[in-house]
């Protein structure tokens, strides 16, 4: 929604100046809204605690050359507005680590007046998680760019505008990168919501630090479904990777929907990047063949602090085999009913459903077994020019993960060169002198 009224006058309390919900499609969207190369779009991807329900797409290519800078032009104000210099900018945004290539990155409100002047509200775009935050600017922090004649009088402002920064001088490499952009408004008093992002969780559960079964359920409880299911959990060895893994022995209940599981204890929060990837082993029973139907599957939950709560699930297939299968889930394959601050989870759950069935199902009994459940995010592989020569520079790392690093030179015969235990999120390894080409690959080993 862009901001319209019948007569012109300060903005109270709150007033929406763009939320993107007056748009119904991309069509809509772009009558309004253009950019100068990037590519536009609504999204259905909003903020924990919004009422919105669209936000907008960025994806940008930024080269490695100066002040690289993409420009997102608004739609003029149906009625010009003013707003007080003790009042607040706020911007909900969604990085991206991409945006760590660059040597100068920063997301810009500019406001124009009705004489043609303008200026500019700015932060560095976010790079350490890809979830929603939320930046409150002072109206009276706003600056004024080089080119512009004077600061804009801001009892007479008529258009907004997006500049995102995407490099400084000299540049970094090239990169591509998407953000999302949603509910600018003014404010009388800054929006607090959700707490920052967390950092990220990259070990689930393993099950290696439980001394026995007794440690383990100090740990997880048990959530059956109906009453007359009887979830026992224990420790498994061997494990498809390391000693132990979690060992679920379920009794369903006669009927419908019959689920076993066991559901964590709270812990300190962590988020889901949009980038991460979710990995875990799930060793099913062949017991449940017989009767494997649409409502068999393995189910992994992740709540924020308020219950709410983000679903993966799986087909039947892994669930009634007996051969131990590794799992995958992007951000997008997780499902929710309800709006989640993935970037502030505190539990999971370990689920699941024998079947859908009949009134006249019968009871049946089965062992399933999960392991080694992780969280990766891809690592950003670029070639930066240093003093000393090319080095691979490597962004979007874990910290405390170790990654094997191997070269080519024709993508047929790969070698490792180094492994690497990353401290922080970059590290850099010096490319040797003398190489005419080369191709690399970073991977995770867990």
């Amino acid at each position: 929604m862009v901001l319209g009224c019948t007569l012109a006058g300060s903005a109270n309390g709150q007033t929406m100046i763009e939320d993107f919900n007056e748009y119904t499609n991309n069509a809509d969207l772009l009558a309004s809204w253009s950019a100068s190369s990037a590519t536009l779009s609504l999204s259905s991807y909003v903020a924990p605690g919004t009422t919105s329900t669209n936000s907008l797409r960025v994806d940008v290519d930024f080269p490695s050359t100066d002040w690289q800078t993409e420009v997102l032009t608004g739609p003029s104000l149906a009625t010009p507005m003013a707003i007080e210099p003790t009042q607040y900018i706020t911007l909900r945004v969604a990085g991206d680590s991409a945006f760590t290539n660059a040597t100068y990155q920063q997301l810009f409100v500019y406001a124009f007046d009705g004489s043609g002047n303008f200026g500019r509200w700015g932060w560095a775009v976010p790079t350490a998680t890809t979830n929603w935050q939320v930046v409150n600017i002072l109206a009276s922090g706003i600056q004024q760019p080089w080119n512009s004649p004077a600061l804009p009088d801001l009892t007479d402002l008529v258009q907004f505008d997006f500049y995102l920064y995407g490099q400084g001088s000299p540049p970094g490499p090239a990169y591509s990168a998407t953000i999302f952009i949603g509910d600018l408004q003014v404010r009388d008093t800054p929006l607090i919501e959700n707490p920052p992002p967390a950092p990220m969780r990259a070990l689930i559960d393993d099950f290696e630090e439980y001394a026995n079964d007794a440690a383990l359920l100090s740990f997880y409880t048990y959530q059956d479904s109906p009453a007359a299911t009887v979830t026992t959990a224990s420790l498994q060895t061997p494990a498809p990777q390391g000693t132990n893994a979690l060992k679920l022995a379920i009794d369903f209940a006669p009927g419908q929907y019959p689920w076993g599981s066991v559901r964590s204890a709270v812990v300190s929060p962590f988020s889901l990047p949009t980038n991460a990837v979710v990995t875990l082993w799930l060793q099913g029973d062949p017991t449940l063949a017989p009767v494997a139907d649409g409502g068999t599957s393995f189910w992994l939950s992740f709540y924020d602090q308020a219950g709410n709560g983000i679903n993966f699930s799986t087909a039947a297939a892994p669930v009634i085999s007996s051969e131990w299968t590794k799992l995958e889930a992007t951000y997008d394959d997780f499902w929710s009913s309800a709006t989640v601050d993935t970037g502030n989870l505190v539990q999971w759950r370990i689920l699941v459903e024998g079947w859908e069935g009949t009134t006249n199902s019968t009871a049946l009994s089965c062992t399933f077994g999960v392991d080694d459940i992780r969280v990766t995010i891809p690592p950003v592989l670029a070639i930066v020019q240093k003093a000393g020569g090319p080095v691979l520079q490597m962004d979007s790392l874990i910290p405390g993960v170790a990654y094997t690093l191997q070269t080519s030179a024709d993508l047929a015969v790969w070698t490792t060169a180094a492994t690497i235990t990353a401290t922080t999120s970059s590290a850099t390894w010096p490319i040797p002198s003398g190489q005419p080409r080369g191709f690399f690959q970073l991977w995770c080993s867990p």
